[in-house]
């Protein structure tokens, strides 16, 4: 029997280069799917899937057994979820599978290119590994970070957040809102759609007695509204909305009609007076990136026309359009 001539210093470049793409594979899965993780539990992820190929490469130079079990699917994909685990935990079943479909995604289509340099720079008995890893790394920069990393904040960003005003008496409040097809929340006296917003965004709207009162209401003290009813600037603008989201089932929502609302699309004001504003008391992004949810449908009422509203040039007095809705 023929024997092997291993070279040590060989293995150790080809296990440091697998490490780094699994490493940067799994740091790829969470910039593309936004799953909080951090470096150390990435490398530990990496590790275990570095470990399973020093085995393997073992294994297929006949240091160990079990070769035929090592490189058997149900084992990689067993390998694979071990290390999303490790990298995520903890997943519900849903957002474990779309963690995997986007690793695999990733995985597959860098390892493809790296595969196809492996053999366009070696031979097919030879192929050049090493260097097949190497730009399957850059492939997985590539799609991580300048491809998809990029388009996915540009959309997310200018098509998803919107900034918005919020009018109320004399005063104007400018926040982020995130344009979100899960808000269907409507209020129950008009049917007009609710935009939720952070109580923390909006709390200078209010007299500090006020806001004292909406946060007795939000918490379920119903003998609060005999206060709400002397404050003559919010006693016919308060909305009680149901809702079974944003954290618990069949709640209410405390809410209040402003004096109109300014959706800022590239510098142009498009004014909506037949909406709701929801308060909510807690984080609704824990970045920070935007302080509101705004349902599609108050978008899509502006592009079809089918919401009146006055269109204003921010920072100027013409009107695009002259007519508005009182109420």
């Amino acid at each position: 029997m023929p024997g092997y001539v291993i070279y040590i210093d060989a293995w150790i470049v080809r296990l440091f280069a697998n490490f780094v793409f699994e490493f940067l594979l799994l740091w790829a899965t969470a910039e593309v799917t936004r799953t909080p993780t951090n470096r150390g539990r990435l490398s530990l992820a990496a590790i275990a899937g570095t470990l399973h190929y020093l085995l393997f490469l073992m294994a297929s130079f006949r240091l160990i057994p079990y070769y035929g079990l090592l490189r058997f699917f149900p084992v990689i994909l067993i390998v694979s979820i071990i290390m999303v685990l490790i990298a995520f935990y903890p997943l519900n079943k849903k957002r474990m599978l779309s963690v995997l479909g986007y690793f695999y995604a990733i995985g597959f289509s860098s390892a493809g290119a790296g595969i196809g340099a492996a053999y366009l720079f070696g031979t097919p008995t030879n192929p050049q590994t090493t260097i097949g890893i190497f730009v399957a790394i850059a492939m997985i920069l590539g799609i991580g970070e300048l491809g998809w990393g990029i388009v996915q904040k540009r959309i997310f960003k200018h098509v998803y957040q919107i900034p918005i005003e919020i009018l109320w008496k004399d005063q104007t409040i400018r926040v982020d809102s995130l344009v979100d097809t899960g808000n269907r929340l409507r209020d129950p006296l008009m049917n007009h759609s609710v935009i939720v917003v952070e109580y923390e965004a909006i709390s200078k709207l209010f007299r500090a007695d006020v806001a004292d009162v909406i946060r007795q209401l939000d918490v379920g003290n119903t003998n609060t509204f005999s206060q709400i009813l002397s404050a003559n600037d919010l006693a016919t603008r308060l909305r009680v909305i149901p809702f079974s989201s944003l954290g618990k089932d069949n709640g209410l929502l405390i809410g209040f009609r402003p004096d109109g609302i300014n959706v800022i699309s590239e510098g142009v004001k498009q004014r909506i007076t037949n909406t709701i504003i929801g308060i909510h008391y807690r984080k609704l992004d824990p970045e920070g990136n935007y302080q509101a949810l705004m349902p599609p449908e108050i978008l899509h009422n502006i592009v079809h026309s089918n919401t009146e509203f006055e269109s204003l040039r921010e920072g100027g007095h013409s009107h695009a359009a002259s007519t508005h809705s009182k109420v």
